[in-house]
């Protein structure tokens, strides 16, 4: 499916209809990863409906309830990454067309549980879709918020991250990604 902001998905839930920018989440995987020191890396995402994610959440985490994020990492880091802006234009990850890019893991996103958060602290679906991406993606890069001083490392990361986001060269870059359409 094609849109006015370049192509999209559609997520359909038995309460909403999500439109998902691909290009936009591209682009803010592809920032946030360059300011990780990761710019030949890709991550996989996705959004799927709270019964997928259910399932997946009660699959790999023994947790019978729908969440807002999981990931998947595929690489393992003796310390967690730590994000520095990076300059504009980002980094051009084509030099190495000659081998597959590395892959850094799995985002998944329920749009349905980034929506009810997004209305819960009164941000905006886009900016809550973008946080949910930041925070997978620094779960694929070792760091984690099961002890205190971990939780305080990553929230300090998540902050960096968003307000590069936001400030970033087309402000906020998150702008479009997620739409709700029913």
């Amino acid at each position: 499916m094609e849109s006015d902001s370049g192509p999209s998905f559609i997520v359909e839930t038995p309460l909403h209809t999500f439109q998902i920018q691909a290009e936009t989440i591209e682009r803010l995987t592809r920032a946030i990863c360059a300011g990780l020191g990761l710019p030949d890396y890709e991550v996989s995402w996705d959004f799927i409906d709270q019964d997928e994610m259910r399932s997946l959440n009660q699959q790999y985490r023994d947790k019978d309830r729908s969440t807002d994020v999981l990931s998947f990492p595929q690489e393992e880091w003796d310390e967690p990454l730590h994000f520095t802006a990076p300059s504009w234009p980002l980094p051009d990850n084509a030099d190495n067309e000659d081998e597959p890019p590395q892959m850094l893991g799995d985002v998944i996103i329920s749009p349905e549980d980034a929506l009810a958060n997004a209305e819960s602290i009164g941000h905006s679906l886009d900016r809550e879709t973008a946080f949910l991406l930041v925070h997978g993606i620094l779960h694929l890069c070792g760091h984690d918020h099961m002890e205190a001083e971990e939780e305080q490392r990553m929230i300090a990361e998540q902050q960096a991250i968003m307000a590069f986001l936001e400030r970033a060269e087309q402000s906020p870059l998150w702008a479009g990604c997620c739409e709700v359409r029913g």
